[in-house]
């Protein structure tokens, strides 16, 4: 081997070696979890670590298409803040893996396949106290599909967005594929979609939608912080599910995303999303914030196994329901 050779023989090597150094020092996390929930936790878990993060935001529905699109190539290292279903619909994307402290789980919470959930959150209906009197509150699924709210709901497209998914997996659930269906396509008459779930409580909090679909805690955010909204539970049934992550099947940082899951599950992380309006998916941490309690509320047993082996059946006839509408 000449003398030129050699050097960029060494070179090359020396970039490789370089490059894994790097690589070894961030985690790549996809994750469609809120921005007050991102800028509590990351932080948090860089100071613990000693690990950057690096952050590719978006939809359930948008970041598994790029999974899928990246199949084979290392690039994400963890799926952060999407619904079971999500996971176990894409099993070939994921790995299975057991953190340290998953004894610490609560026993309603479980890890189903390459699913580890990190936080329980309860899909609610919130309304502009402005815009609506308690009396033009609805109630329960049933009520959204009433004539007086057309144009009025913001609730995001399940294609798009997990807890959109749950949304009308749980209306499913509740009264049985075909009363459900004409539930919710009375509900989908009336409603002016989003691609994120994220975007429908600040709609409501601003005037631009008199009731939002989303997740309570999304919610309660804004009613904490003075905002004219009110969270409601529906009186016929919500559903009160895991918000999970999962190591990708071909981690660029495999020791970092395992780490990072582990940190999710640690009292001070679980304490953190305690203080942002998450529910903890742990024994020993007592509440502080003001959600209301799942005894006070009708919460459904919600089947992920369903829900996520039925995913692209139930999406489809969504998209066949929403092209027949317009």
């Amino acid at each position: 081997m000449n003398t030129t050779r050699r050097l960029l023989v060494a070179l090359a090597m020396g970039s490789l070696v370089v490059g894994q150094a790097l690589a070894q020092s961030k985690v790549v996390i996809y994750t469609a979890a809120p921005q007050d929930l991102v800028d509590r936790v990351v932080p948090a878990f860089e100071k613990a670590t000693n690990i950057k993060v690096e952050l590719v935001k978006g939809g359930s529905g948008d970041l598994i298409n790029r999974l899928k699109a990246e199949k084979g190539r290392a690039t994400a290292d963890v799926l952060f803040s999407v619904s079971t279903e999500v996971i176990e619909a894409n099993g070939p994307l994921f790995t299975k893996y057991t953190p340290d402290n998953a004894k610490a789980l609560s026993d309603v919470f479980k890890i189903n396949d390459a699913a580890v959930p990190f936080t329980a959150v309860a899909t609610s209906i919130g309304v502009n106290t402005k815009l609506l009197t308690p009396a033009q509150y609805p109630k329960t699924w049933i009520d959204l599909g009433n004539p007086m709210y057309k144009g009025k709901i913001s609730a995001a497209r399940p294609d798009k967005s997990g807890s959109a998914f749950i949304q009308l997996a749980s209306i499913l659930q509740i009264y049985g594929e075909d009363k459900g269906w004409e539930i919710y396509s009375k509900i989908l008459d009336n409603a002016v979609l989003s691609n994120s779930s994220g975007a429908v409580p600040k709609f409501v909090n601003d005037g631009e939608a008199a009731i939002g679909l989303s997740n309570e805690d999304t919610l309660l955010k804004f009613k904490v912080g003075g905002g004219p909204v009110e969270l409601l539970y529906p009186a016929d049934g919500t559903s009160a599910s895991p918000d999970v992550m999962a190591l990708t099947a071909t981690p660029l940082n495999a020791e970092g995303g395992k780490a990072f899951i582990n940190f999710m599950l640690s009292k001070e992380a679980q304490e953190i999303l305690d203080s942002v309006g998450r529910r903890s998916v742990r024994t020993d941490v007592v509440t502080k914030n003001a959600l209301t309690p799942l005894n006070k509320i009708k919460v459904i047993k919600y089947n992920d196994d369903w829900a996520g082996a039925n995913r692209n059946r139930i999406l489809t006839k969504w998209n066949d329901m929403l092209l027949n509408k317009k």
